[in-house]
């Protein structure tokens, strides 16, 4: 199962995962960083990869969703009120790690899966 982080998340995080044995892609590494979500999703979607942002209007925005819902992706977005330090980022990404990765396993995709600071994840 890999997961595809978007580029308002640090490369560096996913270093630091893969380093740990996690399957996490970058988008810098697999596309300029200036490309259009509509562009990247059918891709991340043939690949049966998993999407994590911190996008948290994904989703209110309408080509995104559709874009999203047609590639078939499972998308994860962390839906903090405040946006977080990176060392803060990297706490909260290693604490809910094995559940995100449990609620992947256990969902049909297309969805998305907001990430609370506190609480469950849930449908958005």
């Amino acid at each position: 199962m890999t997961f595809f982080f978007d580029n308002n998340l640090s490369l560096r995080l996913v270093e630091g995962l893969r380093a740990f044995g996690e399957d996490v892609v970058h988008l810098r590494e697999e596309f300029p960083p200036d490309t259009d979500d509509v562009d990247w999703l059918p891709e991340i979607g043939r690949r049966g990869w998993y999407l994590v942002t911190r996008d948290k209007r994904i989703a209110r925005k309408p080509a995104e969703i559709r874009a999203l819902r047609q590639a078939g992706v499972g998308a994860f977005v962390f839906t903090q009120q405040k946006d977080p330090l990176l060392w803060d980022w990297v706490e909260t990404v290693v604490k809910r790690w094995a559940e995100l990765k449990r609620w992947a396993n256990d969902h049909q995709r297309p969805f998305v899966a907001g990430i609370p600071e506190r609480g469950r994840i849930r449908l958005l």
